[in-house]
């Protein structure tokens, strides 16, 4: 299981929550859209075997740090943040989510959506889940003034949707609707339906961890093995927030239980930090998802408190989109998130 999350913080007078109505503009800031993660959500829901690399790679969205960073500054800038009324991230479903959650009743226009090249069809600019991307809602006479501060953080803004009262969610392609779904119908979450089903509890010896196996044998485990090679893809010092290594100890191997980085601050020092965690058992899991989701929570619980938190003001993070509830049931996953005070 891949763990990834960002925690921040922002100055409360930067938030504003309202709600959009007819006649704002939505508009798309960050990169462009391409055919990479089409599909990513449902197919974080798979299983997946070594051989999924090579029919699978589609699936996984291209990353562009240097634009993820203008976003950051944009979004810091009062003037900025103050005009936006509701905003989205680019995540599972793309488009399709990213904008039709922002209002109940929306046109889009597809053709307006920037691309990373030609040759995209109405169905993958929807559902495409490329990186780095932004959907926010604004007053019509905000518009230009929101693009003109995107300009600014070097970003590409562009305005592809609006605010309707028409109760449907409309997209648009070539000129021609290629959508067209009522908000009551989207709102019913789809067809109910019931099943009877009969659990077998297993055995107690499948649902803890086998203190006879040989230490060798379980370090040889793939869940066991060292993730190093992985860790260092990423740069952690990015912010120089990081309170703790990916890696520590004598020799620079030991992972660290969690995550531990320090309040992002325009001005000034802060001694006040995030904590993040998460927990996760495959032998277990594989089993019974449902030992493994106590283990999951468990197991975040016990590494906050390793990492010097209090369990007791820990926030559980659990995905609420339903391809990641679907992956969250096959992997019983848990994170979970805390604020303590660097020392």
């Amino acid at each position: 299981m891949e763990v990834g999350a960002v925690i921040g913080a922002a100055p409360k007078a930067n938030v504003v929550r309202e709600r959009p109505a007819p006649g704002d503009v939505i508009i798309l800031v960050g990169g462009r859209t391409g055919r990479d993660g089409c599909g990513g959500a449902t197919g974080s829901s798979k299983e997946h075997t070594e051989e999924s690399i090579l029919t699978c790679g589609a699936e996984v969205q291209k990353g562009n740090p240097p634009v993820e960073r203008n976003l950051q500054r944009l979004f810091r800038r009062q003037e900025a943040a103050r005009l936006i009324k509701r905003c989205n991230d680019f995540g599972a479903g793309g488009v399709s989510v990213a904008i039709g959650e922002l209002a109940d009743s929306l046109d889009i226009n597809l053709d307006l959506v920037p691309k990373k090249y030609e040759g995209l069809d109405g169905t993958e600019l929807a559902i495409s889940e490329s990186q780095e991307r932004m959907a926010v809602a604004v007053r019509a006479e905000d518009v230009q003034q929101f693009i003109t501060y995107a300009g600014e953080e070097n970003l590409e803004a562009v305005a592809v949707a609006s605010v309707t009262d028409t109760g449907s969610v409309r997209m648009f392609w070539r000129g021609k609707c290629i959508l067209d779904l009522k908000r009551s119908f989207l709102d019913t979450n789809g067809v109910k339906q019931k099943t009877v089903i009969e659990i077998e509890e297993p055995a107690a010896s499948e649902t803890s961890e086998a203190a006879e196996k040989p230490l060798a044998e379980y370090l040889k485990e793939l869940n066991n093995a060292s993730q190093k090679g992985l860790t260092e893809r990423f740069d952690s010092t990015i912010g120089a927030g990081s309170v703790l290594m990916p890696l520590g100890g004598k020799y620079q191997l030991t992972p660290a239980a969690g995550m531990a980085a320090k309040l992002p601050v325009t001005e000034g020092e802060t001694d006040t930090a995030t904590l993040m965690t998460f927990g996760f058992n495959p032998a277990i899991s594989k089993k019974s998802p449902y030992h493994g989701a106590v283990h999951a929570v468990v197991d975040s619980a016990t590494k906050i408190v390793a990492l010097g938190g209090d369990y007791r003001k820990a926030r559980l993070s659990f995905p609420r989109s339903i391809s990641s509830i679907s992956a969250r049931i096959r992997s019983a996953g848990a994170s979970l998130s805390a604020r303590c005070s660097v020392r």
